[in-house]
């Protein structure tokens, strides 16, 4: 049965078959794979920048901290002056 449905389908479609007319497939494959690695390199530098700002920001939110239990508030500095005008 399958050989008989080949043949007949050889014989009676193969002039409406036109291999211009199909889909570039192959194409479409390798351009697919060019973009999930374009996609992978991507995220790859993404996660790296990533990481790296959660460390500039963790450094940020030290400095800041340490600067400012360093810095004497407005109260402070006037209790002080105060202390030394007396």
């Amino acid at each position: 049965m399958y050989n008989a449905a080949e043949k007949y389908l050889r014989e009676h479609l193969q002039k409406h078959f036109d291999p211009k007319k199909l889909p570039p497939i192959a194409a479409w494959e390798k351009k697919l794979a060019e973009n999930l690695e374009a996609k992978d390199s991507l995220y790859r530098e993404y996660y790296t920048f990533k990481d790296e700002t959660a460390k500039v920001e963790k450094i940020q939110r030290s400095v800041k901290e340490i600067l400012h239990s360093e810095s004497p508030t407005p109260q402070r500095a006037i209790q002080k002056t105060r202390g030394v005008e007396l």
